[in-house]
């Protein structure tokens, strides 16, 4: 039988092998990443409950946090009182060491064996359950802080709205933008009192309406007008304006730019009037305006 026969039978087994362990590896990757990915995966669910403890208590336990009330009140309530913000003891709601905390695994420690050097004694009687527990009351006192939307906002109409319609037509020149059978017309029914005063206040659009998903209307586009030493007068958008240029794109959509040292510019902006009357608003004014806008329903 030739010799090369057997060559190439030694190459084909030698082959086979390589094929063989490879896959073998292969599947021996993917084993231990299977094995770190289920390792892993309690931390990470660990990690977003306490994420949603601090920013609205989305996975808290209710009844665990009261378990939890029931046993710190009485044990720790003297020192770091009934709501854990601190007495003669330390804040424990802004603790790094219940941010971090997972059902009793970083205080638990320290309720157990106190810290007789700072005067907290040791509470070696509470279970493994019962410092989960207070670990849960502790993680909801942290989102009730930490969750502003939760934030009851008290009676705003407390102004005089005849005084405000009179503001409003009057020394705010309110009227001379909004109409209160045009654009204003049923505002109050769109928004709740807090909104329509921040509105009123800062009419532009912010995070806080895309965070909550709210319909947003682009605010009216900037108009500047520049005028040359020559005496010509460009209009157009605004684009840019600093201390050293401004930028405009005019109606037959050119881009044009100028420096400000030899122009005069006028600026259009149509927020201008209330950034205006922010500081010279006084605290009764803007509760008068805002009654006055509350009977446009």
């Amino acid at each position: 039988m030739s010799s090369h026969y057997f060559v190439a039978v030694a190459a084909l087994l030698l082959f086979a092998s390589i094929s063989s362990g490879q896959a073998d590896q292969a599947a021996n990757a993917e084993k231990q990443k299977a094995n770190r990915q289920q390792k892993d995966a309690p931390q990470k669910e660990d990690a977003g409950d306490a994420l949603a403890a601090l920013t609205g208590g989305a996975h808290i336990d209710k009844e665990a946090a009261e378990r939890g009330r029931k046993i710190f009140v009485p044990s720790c309530g003297f020192c770091h009182g009934n709501d854990a913000h601190g007495k003669s003891g330390p804040d424990l709601v802004r603790s790094a060491s219940v941010l971090h905390d997972n059902k009793g695994d970083v205080i638990g420690p320290v309720i157990q064996n106190g810290r007789p050097e700072r005067g907290m004694p040791a509470f070696s009687a509470l279970s493994a359950e019962q410092i989960a527990d207070i670990s849960v009351f502790l993680h909801s006192q942290a989102a009730d802080v930490s969750n502003r939307f939760a934030y009851k906002i008290g009676d705003l109409i407390t102004g005089d709205a005849q005084k405000g319609a009179s503001f409003f037509n009057g020394d705010g020149h309110c009227g001379s933008c909004h109409s209160a059978s045009g654009d204003l017309a049923h505002v109050a029914t769109k928004y709740e009192p807090v909104e329509l005063q921040r509105r009123m206040l800062y009419p532009a659009p912010n995070l806080i309406d895309v965070f909550l998903g709210r319909a947003v209307t682009p605010p009216a586009p900037t108009k500047v007008t520049v005028q040359l030493l020559s005496g010509e007068r460009v209009s157009g958008t605004l684009d840019h304006l600093d201390e050293f240029t401004v930028s405009l794109r005019d109606s037959a959509g050119w881009h044009r730019s100028f420096p400000r040292e030899s122009v005069t510019v006028d600026v259009q902006d149509p927020r201008a009037a209330h950034e205006g009357l922010l500081p010279k608003y006084t605290d009764q004014e803007m509760h008068d305006v805002l009654a006055y806008l509350e009977t446009l329903k």
